[in-house]
């Protein structure tokens, strides 16, 4: 019974329990990996290494795409363990998982802050060449330009700063890139129904809901030549949704054309920085 129960409290080191997470994450199995953390979190608050098991949750969580739990626990690390060696990477991914989330506001702060407090950190260079890519897949190219300038100026013989140089021009093809008018695109489609879709350069949208509008348009016209109202007012009735629907959906059409060409660019742009998601 002595030997049972000396057997048992080696399974109950903070090492061994470790070990055990470590290991379900690094066989891809996030859950478990998640839940033997969290166990030796309980099982030793005060170990020094609670903030390598608080990070090594966030990344389990990160990895298995649970981003709002990620968030949190990166958070933590952040929080609860200020002088953590962690510090540094757990910003950086919490604020991809608040990318991933949507929250790009808190991601861009997390992001600045990294690089602006850690300057030092091989996550500060990194953190800037994911700020210049949020910039651009939100719209904003002049704060993507300053990231990458801040990228060239504090870290010169790093090798982001080459990728840095090669991304600028990227960025100003991107000011330069062609769009299409959702306004236009909608007022084309009222006046000739499709047109917009066409000019979005969704060809066969474009001709479906001409078609479909046509026949709507005919028959309404048709029933009123024959004045046959009841009818004539069904047809029309029947047509309306698809007239409207082709408005807005034009005006869509081109807002996807603009996402679309700016996603190709941007893409070559994460390409050249080698920014991934992926840990």
């Amino acid at each position: 019974m002595d030997r049972v129960q000396a057997e048992e409290a080696v399974l109950l080191t903070a090492d061994v329990q470790l070990k055990i997470a470590d290991a379900f994450l690094d066989e891809a199995e996030y859950y478990r990996a998640v839940t033997e953390f969290k166990r030796f979190l309980i099982l030793f608050p005060d170990s020094r290494r609670a903030d390598y098991a608080l990070f090594r949750t966030g990344m389990a969580c990160y990895r298995g795409e649970e981003y709002e739990s990620a968030a949190r626990a990166f958070a933590s690390v952040r929080e609860l363990h200020p002088g953590s060696v962690h510090q540094e990477k757990s910003r950086y991914y919490e604020a991809l998982s608040c990318w991933k989330l949507k929250q790009y506001a808190q991601a861009e702060a997390v992001l600045d802050v990294l690089a602006e407090v850690y300057p030092e950190s091989e996550e500060a260079p990194r953190a800037l060449a994911a700020s210049t890519v949020l910039a651009l897949e939100r719209g904003r190219p002049a704060a993507a330009r300053r990231s990458l300038h801040r990228i060239l100026e504090h870290y010169p013989g790093h090798l982001l700063s080459r990728r840095a140089a090669d991304a600028l021009p990227l960025v100003d093809e991107y000011e330069g890139l062609p769009s299409k008018s959702p306004s236009l695109a909608g007022f084309m489609s009222a006046v000739l129904p499709g047109s917009g879709y066409i000019y979005a350069r969704h060809y066969h949208d474009g001709v479906t809901a001409f078609l479909i509008n046509a026949l709507a348009i005919s028959g309404t016209a048709a029933g009123v030549h024959q004045e046959n109202y009841p009818v004539a007012g069904i047809v029309g009735a029947v047509g309306l949704p698809f007239y409207f629907a082709n408005i807005y959906g034009s005006a869509n059409a081109a807002r996807k054309w603009n996402m679309g060409v700016r996603k190709v660019l941007v893409d070559r742009i994460s390409l050249v920085l080698d920014f991934h998601f992926h840990p």
